[in-house]
């Protein structure tokens, strides 16, 4: 009697076993019983990045060491985060010059030149890397033609009601943008 219980019990426990096994594998990795507390965990801390955050300042390292203002002390911009991980951005220099026309499609070249050098916006999707502390911006739509479909890697810290953001290096030089959540 004893053996016909240990046969039914070893079966049950080795399905269980392997059930938890496979279902780690097919959630990368994660076991499942801490699996929802992870879920949580990211959720959670992606709630911090949640909302509008107005530009407090961009700097730009170059390869000499100076540092300089891309768009100038006045730059103004927004960097939207929402819920369902979806993200934008938009940059300009401060008083750009007003084209001719009332027809945004109507500037004249020189018109156009001066307002896309003053001028860098663009959207997707984001994820959080807490381990990295880094957020990859899933770029969908951008200004900048040779982003659309890239994941751009951002450097992130928080401070006090400071979100910054920075970059490794672009082109020639390193980036480090100071946000300011709005509607606190």
């Amino acid at each position: 009697m004893k053996n016909l219980i240990s046969i039914p019990f070893l079966i049950i426990v080795t399905f269980a076993s392997w059930t938890h096994s496979a279902n780690a594998i097919k959630n990368g990795g994660r076991d499942l019983n801490n699996y929802d507390t992870d879920m949580k965990t990211i959720k959670t801390f992606n709630k911090k990045f949640i909302g509008s955050w107005e530009l407090k300042e961009w700097t730009a390292e170059l390869n000499d060491g100076s540092i300089v203002h891309p768009f100038g002390k006045d730059a103004i911009g927004r960097i939207t985060y929402d819920g369902h991980s979806n993200m934008a951005v938009q940059i300009m220099k401060n008083n750009r010059p007003n084209f001719l026309s009332e027809d945004p499609l109507q500037g004249q070249p020189d018109e156009v030149v001066t307002a896309y050098g003053g001028f860098i916006a663009y959207c997707g999707t984001f994820e959080v890397l807490s381990d990295a502390n880094q957020v990859v911006h899933k770029i969908a739509i951008s200004s900048f033609p040779n982003w659309v479909g890239q994941d751009q890697f951002r450097n992130y810290e928080f401070k006090d009601d400071n979100l910054i953001l920075s970059t490794n290096v672009i082109g020639s030089s390193r980036h480090r943008l100071v946000w300011e959540k709005m509607n606190k």
